[in-house]
């Protein structure tokens, strides 16, 4: 019961990404015009959008909580309620995460996370120890956010009397979440549909391969998550202030590259060592490590370019991406012979996204150069 619930939290927390890259955004730019009192009305708007997502989303869990619950095998409806609390406390913290992530507060960042882990682990195990069950260690995925929540708020005390900006216009901002909406959700998109449609249209032993090499090819990608969270805020605030920026986004790709081609290498050359904790009933997904590599060492350099679009406020990437959701659904769905041929699918529509929106990028910044150099 509770492992459906952290599923089912997993994609409730998918608005809560959206909040956080909005706060970090409008953060990092009150940071860059060096209006640093603007941050506390940021978190009002931010959060005020959050609530406003997290009461529908809420609601719409509480009126088909019966259906639900039977769909996801869970016999008490309480633990439906409990989620709906959770998404509304997990949309705050993302608010006051963003902020953190926008001032490049990384240090305290992490210690609002490693709070919420460690007081989910010790909450559920007390209330599961007083006789609470299952529906604890559910309880325990709201406790967590609510405490980090609460400690991040004294980190932003002292801003209420430095200088602040004029209030951005909430329709601005709600746009900007519509389009930071649409990065998050296409990329999540991309990042499971194949791992889905592999269940789908597989045998099971072959979807089961299938599942087991994608989740082993993750760490590329959670690795390029943190790039990617690091650079977002460093672009923004540069170009807030109308100073080079560029340099920053080379780096990170760079390092994504450097990660992807080393993970590659070493799962091509020695995927024995890899799967040695996992015992020799995995064997079979040894051909499937590098490919993965490759595919999600792609997904990392996607995401990260539409990160840095997100950055400056660009909408340029959400034809390609909504294009690339589509593609990688029809090639797969006419494609599906075996484990290997649905990966291809994934690397095609990998490579050709990547390609398109490192075009675009390099478009971009060759024209930013040549302006620079004509006013100069």
């Amino acid at each position: 019961m509770v492992a459906s619930a952290v599923a089912a939290l997993y994609i409730l927390n998918l608005p809560a990404v959206v909040v956080q890259i909005v706060s970090a955004r409008y953060t990092s730019i009150a940071a860059g015009r060096a209006k640093l009192g603007s941050i506390p009305r940021v978190l009002v708007q931010v959060s005020g959008i959050g609530l406003a997502l997290g009461l529908a989303m809420s609601a719409v869990l509480l009126l088909a909580s019966g259906p639900l619950a039977g769909y996801l095998q869970i016999s008490d409806r309480r633990v439906i309620v409990t989620l709906a609390f959770a998404s509304l406390t997990a949309m705050l913290v993302a608010a006051t995460r963003g902020a953190l992530q926008g001032l490049r507060r990384f240090v305290a960042l992490s210690i609002n996370n490693v709070l919420d882990a460690s007081t989910r682990v010790v909450s559920a195990a007390g209330m599961i120890l007083i006789g609470l069950g299952a529906l604890g260690g559910v309880i325990a995925l709201m406790v967590g956010p609510l405490i980090a929540y609460a400690e991040s708020l004294f980190l932003f005390g002292g801003l209420r009397g430095k200088d602040a900006d004029a209030p951005t216009p909430l329709s601005q901002v709600s746009r900007y979440a519509a389009l930071t909406a649409v990065g998050a959700i296409g990329t999540t998109y991309l990042y499971n549909v194949d791992v889905v449609l592999s269940k789908h249209y597989l045998a099971a032993e072959a979807a089961g391969i299938y599942a087991a090499a994608s989740i082993l090819g993750r760490v590329v990608y959670f690795l390029g998550l943190t790039i990617a969270q690091v650079m977002f805020p460093e672009v923004a605030t540069l170009h807030a202030k109308d100073e080079p920026h560029y340099h920053v986004v080379d780096l990170s790709l760079a390092l994504i590259g450097i990660v992807a081609v080393g993970l590659t290498v070493v799962y091509a050359a020695v995927p024995g060592i890899v799967l040695l904790p996992f015992g020799g009933a995995f064997s079979p997904v040894r051909a499937y490590l590098w490919p993965f590599a490759i595919a999600l060492g792609l997904l990392s350099i996607i995401n990260l370019l539409i990160n840095y679009f997100l950055s400056v406020g660009s909408a340029r990437f959400s034809a390609p991406l909504a294009g690339a959701c589509l593609l990688e659904t029809v090639l797969i769905a006419l494609f599906h012979s075996s484990p290997g041929q649905v990966l291809g699918m994934v690397l095609i529509t990998m490579s050709l996204l990547a390609a398109v929106l490192g075009s675009m990028y390099v478009v971009e910044r060759l024209t930013a150069s040549a302006g620079l150099r004509k006013a100069n």
